[in-house]
């Protein structure tokens, strides 16, 4: 049994992908390590088992963990907890190396591997379709991948960095909880108090600026795609599709996961 695993710089995404399409993918917020729960959530597969862990008493087969990490988290640290518990299971890395996409840019060997990623499985899906990229999540990433390349982009913070910044900018600005993105419905402009204006800038701000990116990149548009993943994808897609024809827009929650599964098969 292979799993992928993401570790970004707040939370750890990992995922099964079976022969049969089927998949289920569990994501555990790296406080939890503090906490002193981190297996818990991330050795529980309902597809799999009913048992609260799967531990190898449990599901003795052993599992391939396949990582890739972009954030500071040790994935070593991950590597022992879990050997705690499942001690015949493997672990690889994944590398750029793996990943056989053309990269076009200055320095390609510092190139977050999770956006290489992200584009590889894109490119894996559309082929030679023109994309931009949107990964939203600690940080948003709009990329450009034209003829199964990767051309490079723009970084962003994201929705929740940028809503830290607003009380180091004033005393009078509070720090705006970001809605939860199953929740989230676009904000109406304009804000009628501090509260949703600074919502505004958050949410419509970024939009504005993917937009533009798209603008710039394929200025012809064409059949150009927006494929947008990433933690906060639920909370951009309707205010993407208001500014960008929705059928243009391909949102997919996992892509970096699918990027890693297929460097693995």
């Amino acid at each position: 049994m292979n799993i992928a695993v993401d570790i970004g710089n707040t939370r750890l995404k990992c995922g099964i992908f079976l022969p049969d399409g089927d998949n289920e993918v569990n994501i555990v917020p790296l406080q939890f390590w503090r906490d002193g729960i981190f297996l818990q959530p991330l050795l529980h597969w309902e597809m799999l088992s009913d048992a609260e862990m799967l531990t190898a008493d449990v599901y003795p087969d052993p599992f391939t963990w396949r990582i890739a990490s972009t954030g500071s988290f040790p994935w070593e640290k991950l590597q022992a907890k879990i050997l705690n518990v499942r001690p015949k299971d493997k672990f690889e890395i994944i590398v750029r190396e793996q990943i056989p996409l053309k990269v076009n840019v200055d320095f390609p060997d510092k190139v977050g591997i999770d956006r290489l990623l992200a584009a590889w499985a894109a490119v894996h899906r559309y082929g030679d379709s023109p994309m931009l990229i949107v990964d939203a999540g600690s940080a948003v990433t709009v990329d450009v991948v034209q003829n199964r390349t990767f051309c490079g982009g723009a970084i962003l913070p994201g929705l929740h960095a940028l809503s830290e910044v607003y009380p180091k900018l004033s005393a009078k600005l509070p720090l705006v909880p970001i809605p939860d993105p199953k929740s989230v419905t676009r904000p109406s402009y304009p804000g009628t108090n501090t509260q949703d204006a600074i919502l505004n800038g958050l949410y419509w701000g970024t939009i504005g600026a993917i937009r533009q990116f798209y603008d710039m990149a394929f200025p012809k548009k064409g059949e150009a795609k927006l494929i947008l993943t990433g933690g906060d994808a639920d909370s951009l897609l309707p205010g993407l599709s208001q500014v960008i024809s929705s059928r243009r827009i391909k949102h997919h929650d996992v892509l970096v996961l699918e990027g890693i599964n297929l460097c693995s098969s």
